[in-house]
Protein backbone atom coordinates (compact mmCIF):
# COMPACT_ATOMS: atom_id res chain seq x y z
CA UNK A 1 0.00 0.00 0.00
CA UNK A 2 1.31 3.33 -0.65
CA UNK A 3 2.73 5.64 2.24
CA UNK A 4 0.33 7.83 4.27
CA UNK A 5 1.57 10.81 6.25
CA UNK A 6 -0.19 12.67 8.94
CA UNK A 7 0.61 15.03 11.34
CA UNK A 8 0.13 15.32 15.43
CA UNK A 9 -0.83 18.89 16.33
CA UNK A 10 -1.63 20.56 19.94
CA UNK A 11 -2.50 23.11 21.59
CA UNK A 12 -0.87 27.35 21.97
CA UNK A 13 0.50 27.37 25.78
CA UNK A 14 3.87 26.18 26.87
CA UNK A 15 7.26 27.67 27.09
CA UNK A 16 10.38 27.18 28.42
CA UNK A 17 11.38 25.76 31.97
CA UNK A 18 14.42 24.94 33.52
CA UNK A 19 15.90 23.75 37.00
CA UNK A 20 19.44 24.71 37.55
CA UNK A 21 22.31 23.73 40.63
CA UNK A 22 22.85 27.56 42.18
CA UNK A 23 24.79 28.76 44.89
CA UNK A 24 23.11 28.13 48.08
CA UNK A 25 23.51 31.60 49.56
CA UNK A 26 21.60 32.87 46.45
CA UNK A 27 18.68 30.55 47.69
CA UNK A 28 19.03 31.71 51.30
CA UNK A 29 18.46 35.42 50.11
CA UNK A 30 15.67 35.08 47.46
CA UNK A 31 13.64 31.80 49.05
CA UNK A 32 11.52 34.55 51.20
CA UNK A 33 11.36 36.94 48.97
CA UNK A 34 8.51 37.92 46.68
CA UNK A 35 8.74 36.03 43.33
CA UNK A 36 9.07 39.42 41.61
CA UNK A 37 12.01 40.27 42.99
CA UNK A 38 13.86 37.05 42.05
CA UNK A 39 12.04 37.60 38.29
CA UNK A 40 13.78 41.13 38.45
CA UNK A 41 16.97 40.17 39.15
CA UNK A 42 17.17 37.29 36.79
CA UNK A 43 15.96 39.47 33.95
CA UNK A 44 18.73 41.87 34.97
CA UNK A 45 21.30 41.23 32.12
CA UNK A 46 24.02 42.01 34.55
CA UNK A 47 23.22 40.05 36.86
CA UNK A 48 23.03 41.98 39.54
CA UNK A 49 26.18 43.48 39.03
CA UNK A 50 25.38 46.83 40.23
CA UNK A 51 23.81 44.92 43.81
CA UNK A 52 27.33 43.26 45.24
CA UNK A 53 24.98 42.28 48.36
CA UNK A 54 23.08 39.85 46.36
CA UNK A 55 24.91 36.54 45.66
CA UNK A 56 24.75 35.41 42.25
CA UNK A 57 22.94 32.10 40.98
CA UNK A 58 25.78 30.55 39.59
CA UNK A 59 28.45 32.90 37.81
CA UNK A 60 28.19 36.22 36.47
CA UNK A 61 29.21 34.23 32.91
CA UNK A 62 26.19 32.07 32.95
CA UNK A 63 23.69 34.31 35.00
CA UNK A 64 20.65 33.71 31.74
CA UNK A 65 18.35 31.26 33.46
CA UNK A 66 18.32 29.03 30.17
CA UNK A 67 21.96 28.25 31.24
CA UNK A 68 21.57 27.02 34.97
CA UNK A 69 19.51 24.01 33.32
CA UNK A 70 21.82 20.90 34.81
CA UNK A 71 18.74 19.20 36.23
CA UNK A 72 15.86 20.07 33.55
CA UNK A 73 15.49 21.83 30.55
CA UNK A 74 11.86 21.50 28.94
CA UNK A 75 10.75 23.63 26.29
CA UNK A 76 7.12 23.57 24.73
CA UNK A 77 3.44 22.69 25.75
CA UNK A 78 1.91 22.52 28.91
CA UNK A 79 0.97 19.31 29.61
CA UNK A 80 -3.03 19.72 29.58
CA UNK A 81 -3.05 20.63 26.01
CA UNK A 82 -5.43 19.76 22.86
CA UNK A 83 -4.24 17.02 20.64
CA UNK A 84 -5.61 16.69 16.74
CA UNK A 85 -4.25 15.13 13.70
CA UNK A 86 -4.73 15.92 10.02
CA UNK A 87 -3.21 14.04 6.97
CA UNK A 88 -1.16 15.47 4.64
CA UNK A 89 0.01 14.83 0.73
CA UNK A 90 2.09 11.87 1.31
CA UNK A 91 4.89 13.85 -1.01
CA UNK A 92 5.16 16.68 1.05
CA UNK A 93 8.77 17.20 1.92
CA UNK A 94 9.09 17.28 6.28
CA UNK A 95 9.61 20.41 7.57
CA UNK A 96 8.51 22.64 4.72
CA UNK A 97 6.04 25.15 4.75
CA UNK A 98 3.64 23.28 2.90
CA UNK A 99 3.67 20.23 5.75
CA UNK A 100 3.34 22.96 8.58
CA UNK A 101 0.42 24.50 6.79
CA UNK A 102 -2.93 24.60 9.03
CA UNK A 103 -5.21 25.57 6.71
CA UNK A 104 -7.26 22.54 7.20
CA UNK A 105 -8.33 21.79 10.89
CA UNK A 106 -7.57 18.84 11.99
CA UNK A 107 -9.36 16.07 13.85
CA UNK A 108 -9.71 16.18 17.69
CA UNK A 109 -8.42 12.88 19.96
CA UNK A 110 -7.20 11.62 23.44
CA UNK A 111 -3.74 10.45 23.59
CA UNK A 112 -2.55 7.69 26.20
CA UNK A 113 -0.78 9.69 29.32
CA UNK A 114 1.75 7.25 29.93
CA UNK A 115 3.61 8.65 32.66
CA UNK A 116 4.61 12.10 35.01
CA UNK A 117 8.19 12.03 35.68
CA UNK A 118 8.44 14.46 39.07
CA UNK A 119 11.16 17.17 39.42
CA UNK A 120 9.69 18.91 42.63
CA UNK A 121 11.37 20.52 45.44
CA UNK A 122 10.76 22.28 49.09
CA UNK A 123 10.80 25.95 49.72
CA UNK A 124 12.66 25.63 52.64
CA UNK A 125 16.00 23.81 53.88
CA UNK A 126 14.51 21.33 56.48
CA UNK A 127 15.22 19.02 53.25
CA UNK A 128 18.70 18.63 53.95
CA UNK A 129 17.70 18.16 57.82
CA UNK A 130 15.16 15.08 56.95
CA UNK A 131 17.27 13.88 54.50
CA UNK A 132 20.96 14.21 55.30
CA UNK A 133 21.82 11.20 53.36
CA UNK A 134 20.31 12.23 50.57
CA UNK A 135 22.15 14.68 47.65
CA UNK A 136 19.99 18.00 48.47
CA UNK A 137 21.11 20.61 46.26
CA UNK A 138 20.21 24.27 46.12
CA UNK A 139 18.16 25.00 42.90
CA UNK A 140 16.06 27.45 40.58
CA UNK A 141 13.66 26.72 38.49
CA UNK A 142 12.53 29.46 36.01
CA UNK A 143 9.36 29.03 33.68
CA UNK A 144 9.19 31.44 30.75
CA UNK A 145 5.53 31.16 29.44
CA UNK A 146 4.59 31.34 25.76
CA UNK A 147 1.37 31.56 23.36
CA UNK A 148 1.73 30.23 19.94
CA UNK A 149 2.09 27.36 17.99
CA UNK A 150 3.92 24.72 20.16
CA UNK A 151 5.02 22.16 17.42
CA UNK A 152 3.88 18.89 16.09
CA UNK A 153 5.07 15.66 15.06
CA UNK A 154 4.99 13.95 12.16
CA UNK A 155 3.49 9.67 11.81
CA UNK A 156 4.12 7.83 8.44
CA UNK A 157 1.95 4.81 8.37
CA UNK A 158 1.92 1.83 5.12
CA UNK A 159 -1.34 2.78 4.23
CA UNK A 160 -3.30 2.69 7.14
CA UNK A 161 -4.96 5.33 9.09
CA UNK A 162 -4.04 6.96 11.91
CA UNK A 163 -4.65 5.56 14.76
CA UNK A 164 -5.29 7.88 17.84
CA UNK A 165 -5.20 4.71 20.26
CA UNK A 166 -1.87 3.89 19.43
CA UNK A 167 -0.53 7.66 21.05
CA UNK A 168 0.99 7.85 23.98
CA UNK A 169 2.86 10.95 25.31
CA UNK A 170 5.36 11.83 29.24
CA UNK A 171 4.97 14.69 31.19
CA UNK A 172 6.96 16.46 34.24
CA UNK A 173 5.84 17.69 37.06
CA UNK A 174 6.95 20.60 38.66
CA UNK A 175 6.63 23.07 41.27
CA UNK A 176 5.21 25.76 38.57
CA UNK A 177 3.62 23.71 36.13
CA UNK A 178 3.27 20.56 34.22
CA UNK A 179 5.37 20.41 31.25
CA UNK A 180 5.20 17.90 28.02
CA UNK A 181 8.33 15.82 27.54
CA UNK A 182 7.94 12.99 25.15
CA UNK A 183 5.15 11.57 22.68
CA UNK A 184 5.55 8.40 20.98
CA UNK A 185 3.51 6.97 17.65
CA UNK A 186 2.91 2.72 18.22
CA UNK A 187 5.63 2.65 20.64
CA UNK A 188 8.23 4.43 18.60
CA UNK A 189 9.58 8.01 19.83
CA UNK A 190 8.71 10.74 17.63
CA UNK A 191 10.75 13.72 17.13
CA UNK A 192 9.15 17.17 17.85
CA UNK A 193 9.28 19.21 14.49
CA UNK A 194 10.20 22.84 16.39
CA UNK A 195 11.84 24.49 13.32
CA UNK A 196 8.17 26.93 12.47
CA UNK A 197 7.62 27.45 16.26
CA UNK A 198 6.10 30.70 16.80
CA UNK A 199 5.55 32.19 20.05
CA UNK A 200 4.97 35.31 22.01
CA UNK A 201 6.32 35.71 25.20
CA UNK A 202 3.38 36.12 28.10
CA UNK A 203 4.59 35.35 31.49
CA UNK A 204 7.32 34.84 34.16
CA UNK A 205 7.70 32.41 36.84
CA UNK A 206 10.55 31.72 38.95
CA UNK A 207 11.09 29.79 42.09
CA UNK A 208 14.04 28.81 44.79
CA UNK A 209 14.86 26.03 47.25
CA UNK A 210 16.30 22.76 47.85
CA UNK A 211 15.97 19.20 45.40
CA UNK A 212 16.64 16.10 46.74
CA UNK A 213 18.27 14.67 43.55
CA UNK A 214 17.77 11.07 44.68
CA UNK A 215 13.57 11.85 44.25
CA UNK A 216 14.21 13.16 40.73
CA UNK A 217 12.57 11.43 38.36
CA UNK A 218 15.11 11.27 35.40
CA UNK A 219 14.52 9.31 32.10
CA UNK A 220 17.01 7.30 32.10
CA UNK A 221 15.68 5.96 35.74
CA UNK A 222 12.19 5.01 33.96
CA UNK A 223 11.56 1.16 33.31
CA UNK A 224 9.50 2.22 29.79
CA UNK A 225 8.66 -1.79 29.48
CA UNK A 226 7.08 -1.65 32.28
CA UNK A 227 4.61 1.31 31.15
CA UNK A 228 4.32 -0.11 27.59
CA UNK A 229 2.70 -3.05 29.84
CA UNK A 230 0.13 -1.08 31.40
CA UNK A 231 -0.32 0.90 27.78
CA UNK A 232 -1.38 -2.37 26.09
CA UNK A 233 -4.00 -3.63 28.60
Amino acid sequence: MAKRLFRIDIGIYGGELTIGQVNEDFVKHFVDKPEDELIEFMSDWSCGDADKDIPVPVTEVECEYYDINDIEWLSGSVGETTWSFVELPADVELGSRESMDKEHEGEEFEPHHLYDREAYFDDNDEAKEKYPDDKVVPVLMYYATEKGSMGCWFVETDGEDFDPNKVAYSTVCTNIQEVLDTVWYDKKELWEQDEWKSTNGKGLYASVGWMNLNWHDTKESRDIDDYWEHFDE
